[in-house]
């Protein structure tokens, strides 16, 4: 079982997503200190997005976050020089940020778990017309053949839709209102909605 408090990691403009890949380049010296607790201990950190870019010169350090982000385990990690590493995360669940208590010289998340509620059925005629969209999107978008491919993937549902809001081009802010649905048709609802603004978007610039 993994500890109520974590290390957390905060990122301007990136969210990820449950059962997604993230790769991360770790070089400022408290995230090098925070990679090393990790790998000597769980493997595990949280990933949340900043609410604002953080200023310049800065990193971060106290900039605010939104308090839902994503539990990731380290599944690989490739030391360099200098202390720096190339880690490859992969979301496992979306969580929410209680608070950040003191003590390290990196942020840490005490943190709840979100349970995905996933015995909520997802109602066949809303799943076909998000597909029929996904494929308008695509064609309005000239990215067809990109499309096929993440559709084509061998995932379960949830992991399909989630697998598309961190490929699809969403603002990040977009991406945030995607992670925080807590079950299959309200994922599917907000990827629709976006879909169609993006859609009716290009129909009003004549794209």
């Amino acid at each position: 079982m993994l500890p109520a408090i974590l290390p957390l990691f905060p990122l301007p403009q990136v969210v990820l997503f449950p059962q997604t890949f993230l790769p991360l380049q770790v070089f400022e010296p408290r995230y090098q200190e925070l990679t090393i607790e990790v790998l000597n201990s769980h493997q595990h950190l949280v990933i949340a997005m900043m609410r604002e870019n953080p200023d310049p010169g800065s990193l971060g350090e106290t900039a605010p976050i939104f308090e839902v982000g994503c539990l990731a385990e380290v599944v690989r990690a490739e030391p360099l020089t200098g202390g720096r590493w190339n880690l490859l995360l992969q979301g496992k669940d979306a969580v929410r940020v209680l608070e950040e208590p003191p003590g390290k010289p990196f942020r840490q998340a005490h943190l709840e778990v979100l349970p995905f509620r996933s015995a909520v059925l997802w109602p066949g005629p809303h799943r076909r017309r998000l597909m029929d969209t996904l494929q308008l999107y695509a064609r309005s978008e000239g990215i067809e053949a990109q499309m096929q491919e993440l559709l084509d993937l061998p995932l379960e549902d949830v992991g399909r839709l989630n697998t598309l809001a961190m490929a699809l081009d969403f603002e990040p802010t977009e991406r945030q209102f995607l992670l925080e649905a807590r079950d299959l048709p309200t994922l599917a609802d907000r990827l629709l909605q976006l879909l169609d603004f993006a859609i009716g978007g290009r129909i009003l610039r004549g794209l």
